[in-house]
């Protein structure tokens, strides 16, 4: 007489655990990971030295009675391109900072930011930051 064996073991996996495990793993890497969006131009930039260069900078004040300094020295507004032009010559592509009363009048600034770009400078106009 032949006994059947009621106790088989089965060699089926159930892949629904699985599945859920996988997607719970690709939505937590979907949601932890940084998007980069694509930039609108794809530019290569050329790569810089290794130096740290340090350019002077030249202070230009002008106060309300528009009295004129060049680097803590007064100077007449006559001799303001001289003294200029000396001090960017001694200091070849140096930053000129303008450093203007706020009641001047801004036709007197952009008289010295012109001068400036005519002696072959760079005119950067000095601002108080602004507190919040």
């Amino acid at each position: 007489m032949k006994l059947k064996r009621r106790n088989k073991v089965g060699a089926e996996f159930n892949m629904s655990s699985m599945t859920d495990i996988i997607f719970l793993l690709l939505i937590f890497f979907i949601i932890t990971s940084k998007f980069t969006p694509e930039p609108i131009l794809k530019i290569l930039l050329p790569k810089g030295s290794k130096e740290n260069v340090v350019k002077q900078t030249i202070k230009v004040y002008v106060d309300k009675d528009l009295n004129y300094a060049v680097d803590g020295q007064r100077i007449d507004f006559d001799r303001l391109p001289q003294s200029l032009d000396g001090a960017l010559s001694q200091n070849p592509g140096a930053t000129v900072s303008i450093h203007g009363d706020k009641t001047v009048n801004y036709e007197k600034v952009m008289d010295i930011v012109y001068m400036v770009n005519e002696l072959g400078g760079k005119p950067v106009l000095a601002l108080k930051p602004v507190s919040k």
